[in-house]
């Protein structure tokens, strides 16, 4: 049964359809894993077992009679706690949502229930998604299964932690300054932050359920997963319009893929700006960009592009932010808040023009996630050691990420090494807008050198 529950979504969802294993042994074997391991954990925090039990075995009889609900029939997955799931519980860890419960799916949890999937529950996210690490006031810490000690990150910190100690196979996730890349990094698993735009975000928290969509930039909706294949699969299924969110437009789902890792080219950087990474950071991305020369690709380091300033990156990413979320800047009068968010976002078109154009040359840029693996638990605003020197908390944290919510590219994290104190180092595949696909294909060929996924000592 430990076997069965690192199967990939994939996997099972052939292993099931193939009639290998019932979607009821496989519903059963996460559910044993979760009572096994989730108390210690507490990556999932509302658990729909006698539903999805139920669920199975529908998907079964269906199956013995020659009916098949799509490519995830009866494939279990768990849904980030900021994602409406009609009928259960949905709280973005939140007080006065405690008790709230959706009439209608987030646009991605119906695609992803209309593909045969069966929704085991809902996982664990720091209030309305604002923090790099899952606490929650509701549910209380989620811990990170290669040490409790340390942080799963956040927002998406209790899909991730979920992903890694075999409690789901899919996490439905969200990413609006790194929230689907940093837990992924720091549990050693697989995500993706797709194109922004490419994703409908229809029902996720925040905005809060009934009020007017001011979210318009910086969001994204992804999948966490352990393999690429299954971020791809995820991807097909609840990327396209939404008559609902008229910005969501169609992207050309071509590929045409190279046939080997040499055939692509590869630029990458160790960091950017002043927060410096880690020196095993530092090692293992000159680790990757060494293994890939070594068999004949083409490689370049560019720590900055041209016309890259992180720190003007960095506060035109905030101006956005803190207008889009309604985050009160008392020392400024509204008009000049509205002045600062119009500035902004000419700052973000000129710096996605500068982006594009730096990635016309380059199939992918490779990027480390963070600057430094999984840190132990503290409060929001403790600083950060880097090698020996203190960093701002929310500077240090997003230092790698937010830049490509602000631009809008798609990003994948790869789980690729440890530190020296066992903690997994990912690594940040970064393409040109609109090239999920193709960077998908890519990263899957990655995963010849960066390696797979690999499980936390215990589980």
């Amino acid at each position: 049964m430990n076997d069965l529950v690192y199967l990939t979504a994939h996997q099972l969802a052939k292993a099931i359809r193939i009639r290998q294993v019932s979607s009821t042994e496989v519903i059963e074997a996460y559910l044993s894993q979760i009572a096994q391991y989730n108390p210690a954990l507490n990556a999932i925090v509302t658990l729909d077992a006698e539903n999805a039990i139920a669920q199975s075995k529908v998907a079964d009889r269906a199956l013995a009679q020659g009916e098949n609900w799509g490519p995830l029939h009866g494939v279990p997955v768990t849904i980030k706690d900021t994602l409406e799931t009609k009928g259960l519980g949905t709280t973005s860890s939140y007080q006065p949502l405690a008790n709230y419960v959706p009439k209608q799916d987030a646009t991605v949890v119906a695609r992803l229930r209309a593909a045969g999937a069966i929704i085991l529950g809902k996982t664990n996210t720091p209030q309305l998604a604002g923090n790099f690490q899952t606490n929650s006031p509701l549910f209380g810490r989620t811990n990170n299964p290669w040490n409790h000690e340390y942080t799963p990150g956040g927002s998406t910190g209790g899909g991730a932690s979920a992903i890694a100690a075999g409690l789901s196979p899919l996490e439905l996730g969200s990413d609006i300054g790194g929230s689907i890349r940093v837990p992924s990094h720091f549990c050693g698993i697989f995500g993706l932050k797709p194109t922004q735009n490419r994703v409908s975000t229809f029902g996720h928290i925040p905005e809060l359920p009934g009020t007017p969509k001011t979210i318009h930039h910086l969001q994204t909706i992804g999948p966490l997963a352990r393999s690429v294949e299954d971020l791809r699969l995820c991807l097909s299924l609840i990327q396209d319009p939404d008559p609902r969110q008229p910005e969501v437009i169609p992207i050309s789902k071509q590929v045409n893929p190279a046939t080997t890792l040499q055939s692509y080219r590869y630029a990458w950087t160790e960091g950017f700006g002043e927060i410096p990474a880690t020196a095993q950071t530092k090692a293992a991305l000159e680790k990757l960009a060494s293994s890939l020369t070594d068999i004949g690709c083409c490689v370049e380091q560019h720590n900055e592009p041209p016309n890259f300033d992180s720190n003007a990156v960095r506060e035109t990413y905030f101006n956005i932010y803190k207008f889009e979320l309604g985050l009160s800047q008392p020392n400024l009068t509204q008009i000049q808040q509205q002045q600062r968010y119009v500035t902004a976002l000419i700052e973000r078109d000129i710096l996605i023009a500068n982006i594009e154009s730096f990635l016309s040359n380059w199939d992918v840029w490779l990027c480390p996630v963070v600057p430094v693996p999984a840190f132990t638990h503290r409060q929001p605003g403790e600083p950060i050691e880097v090698e020996g020197r203190e960093f701002s908390y929310w500077t240090t944290i997003g230092a790698y990420v937010t830049i490509f919510n602000l631009t809008g590219n798609p990003a994948v994290v790869l789980p690729f090494t440890q530190s020296k104190e066992g903690l997994p180092i990912g690594v940040q595949v970064v393409g040109r807008r609109g090239s999920d696909l193709k960077l998908l294909e890519i990263a899957e060929k990655l995963t010849q050198v960066t390696g797979f996924f690999q499980r936390p000592p215990g589980y």
